[in-house]
């Protein structure tokens, strides 16, 4: 009998991925059980208080087919097993039952066993106990029975319906390698927003009072006390509260600042900050910076002037940074934190993003020099208009641009090295047009070799580099894929605009009327590359019981994946990690304040990177196919689990499973 052949895990701070593969059709398997066991320093098994082995099976919500889960209340992977050979491990931190976070700093590792419907002379996996559960009265139409307060009626019962589907081991557990749950990676910290609002769990906790109001989730998110948004934030929030915590000063440089939670942290240490604040986008009266304006000034009440007011105000240039120095009391640079996160609360909450805490002073003082070239090139004209006034002039000067055309390169423990990039770095100030190309960026002319250097895999995340994928780090990922077809390349991306085949509306001139609607696909595929776009379940009866989910907190409107990732290889010691506020497209490097770094050698943090990566990746790009296939009129998944072994097939022959079988190996 065919059997899995090898098992690994990876973690980041948030969320563990595991995969396997095997050497054959594993018969008569309808999936795997997945467990996490939590060890000790020693490596042995935590204990519980009654003495029992510190095991949780992998919690589960989808049913076999002739089963449903209307309630959406969670079994494990022993009642419902993994039809894949791969799994990410949610609930590793984030609980679904309430909106409470487990610790992290905890070691782990998984088992994996593969199950079939019990046959006599075969183990029979042991009752979870959850047979019952409160779910929703409902009348014959299906449809909640509300109290007098308007809000579902609750009462035990099945915790599903449907015929309970009695399961067997059909082999013994593989088990991984243990994996610690941490930010810590000296001399890095690394924290990811839990911002996948497109989700089952999300929208059954709105609607648990049986309505979902249009501006509910964000009023929650903005909340600086809403448990939703802690949930959402992840560790992104107490890492900078961590930060300001340290004795000395702080340099920022933000593009948006729009939180009443960090604002109210910047002006609690207004004696020893200094921030330059740039703008936001025109509002339909065509005045500028709306959005920050309530910041600004309560800003400039507070730290007088230790606020820079760095205004663009206009549609070539933004002030895209996101970044803080630290100094140490004697004034010597220690750390930088930077990343994706907008100081929005749609940006800690509401997205996906990262952060890095970088702990190098060499580090440091490269971020601290480019904060003061800002500081001392101010873009605002002289004298200085109305804030909200457009500005079509304003840009960055030559000489400010000349000193961002060389990084800064840092050695780390080992052979590990940071490269440190800022822009603009081009004299032009935005990409010329033409029949010839345009000059690559310097920066991005790095990007663009460690991409062509990757052995084994590309992962990536974007919002928005470059309309088509044209001019930036996705026409290249798929340009590098294409020529080697033994690399897999795979990313997922936010904007409609950015994704490969995108063809752009046409409205009247005149009148503003759309006269033909743009189209994006939500997925493109060519050979071993794999693009997927972020999408969302939007109809109701499309997938078993999988119901409509929210997709942004504003109503459509807004980032969905915000990070800007690339990671080369990382399971190799010639891996890297591509990161900061740089779009990882060509106006980045021409016409805005960006930061980039290339961090290449650390596996471990290449690793963290990874599991965002793919965690994020692997929640769209099944949304991302549905939408698709619906757009299409063809028919995709059930929404229920297979009832026979036929799911492996296409794992088996290679059709299926390269990224599982690339972190298997």
């Amino acid at each position: 009998m065919a059997k899995i052949t090898s098992a690994n895990a990876w973690a980041n701070n948030e969320v563990a991925y595991i995969a396997w593969d095997s050497d054959g059709k594993i018969a008569g398997c309808l999936g795997f059980e997945v467990t996490r066991i939590y060890l000790d320093a020693a490596g042995n098994v935590v204990k519980r208080r009654d003495g029992s082995d510190d095991r949780v099976k992998c919690a589960a919500w989808v049913a076999f087919k002739g089963q449903r889960n209307r309630d959406w209340l969670p079994q494990d992977t022993g009642v419902w097993p993994v039809q894949k050979f791969s799994w990410r491990d949610l609930t590793l931190r984030k609980r679904r039952d309430r909106m409470k976070r487990r610790p992290d700093e905890v070691t782990v590792r998984y088992e994996i066993r593969p199950v079939g419907d019990l046959q006599p002379g075969m183990p029979a996996v042991p009752s979870n106990g959850h047979e019952t559960g409160l779910v929703t009265k409902r009348d014959r139409q299906g449809a909640p029975i509300l109290d007098a307060a308007g809000k579902p009626i609750k009462l035990r019962g099945p915790a599903y319906q449907g015929k309970p589907r009695p399961l067997g081991y059909l082999a013994p557990a593989s088990v991984t390698n243990a994996v610690r749950v941490t930010s810590k990676r000296p001399p890095f910290r690394s924290a990811f927003t839990n911002g996948i609002l497109a989700a089952q769990w999300l929208t059954n906790v709105l609607a648990a009072d049986g309505v979902i109001e249009a501006n509910e989730l964000m009023e929650k998110i903005s909340d600086p006390g809403d448990p939703h948004r802690k949930y959402l934030a992840g560790d992104v929030l107490p890492l900078l509260h961590e930060l300001f915590a340290r004795p000395g000063s702080l340099h920022l440089a933000l593009y948006e600042l729009e939180d009443a939670e960090l604002e109210q942290l910047i002006v609690d240490n207004k004696d020893r900050v200094q921030v330059i604040l740039a703008n936001t986008g025109a509002n339909k009266a065509g005045e500028w910076d709306e959005r920050n304006a309530p910041a600004r000034q309560r800003l400039r009440a507070a730290l007088g002037p230790r606020l820079q007011d760095r205004m663009f105000n206009n549609n070539t240039h933004i002030g895209h940074n996101k970044f803080v120095v630290h100094r140490d009391p004697a004034g010597l640079p220690q750390a930088v934190f930077t990343g994706s996160t907008n100081w929005t609360s749609t940006g800690v909450a509401g997205q996906t993003n990262n952060a890095l805490l970088v702990e190098d002073a060499a580090v440091a003082q490269a971020f601290l020099d480019y904060w003061q070239r800002m500081h001392d090139g101010d873009p605002l004209p002289k004298p200085a208009p109305k804030l909200s006034s457009p500005m079509s002039a304003t840009q960055q000067g030559a000489a400010f641009r000349a000193a961002n055309q060389a990084p800064t390169l840092t050695a780390l423990t080992g052979s590990a090295t940071i490269q440190t990039w800022f822009s603009p770095n081009m004299p032009q100030r935005r990409k010329p047009t033409g029949s010839t190309p345009a000059p690559v960026p310097p920066d991005l002319q790095e990007v663009y070799r460690r991409m062509r250097m990757a052995k084994q895999a590309v992962l990536f995340l974007a919002f928005y580099p470059g309309q088509k994928g044209v001019d930036c780090m996705i026409g290249e990922a798929i340009d590098v894929g294409l020529k080697d077809p033994s690399l897999i390349v795979v990313g997922a991306v936010s904007s409609a605009q950015a994704m490969p085949n995108y063809v752009p509306g046409k409205k009247d001139p005149d009148t503003d009327e759309v006269l033909v609607e743009g189209d994006s696909p939500t997925t493109f595929r060519q050979g071993n590359v794999e693009i997927v776009r972020a999408a969302r379940i939007d109809e109701k009866t499309l997938l078993g019981d999988l119901g409509v989910e929210q997709l942004t907190a504003k109503g459509g409107i807004g980032a969905i994946i915000h990070d800007k990732i690339v990671v080369i290889d990382p399971l190799s010691p010639d891996c890297s990690v591509i990161l900061g506020s740089h779009n990882l497209g060509y106006k980045a490097s021409y016409s805005n304040d960006e930061n980039l770094l290339i961090v290449s050698g650390p596996r471990e943090l290449a690793a963290a990177y990874a599991v965002h990566v793919l965690d994020v990746y692997d929640h769209y790009r099944f949304r991302a196919i549905e939408s698709e296939n619906k757009k299409q009129g063809k028919k995709g998944w059930s929404g229920f689990l297979d009832v026979n072994d036929r799911w492996q097939d296409h794992y088996v022959d290679g059709t299926k499973g390269a990224l599982s079988r690339y972190f298997a190996r």
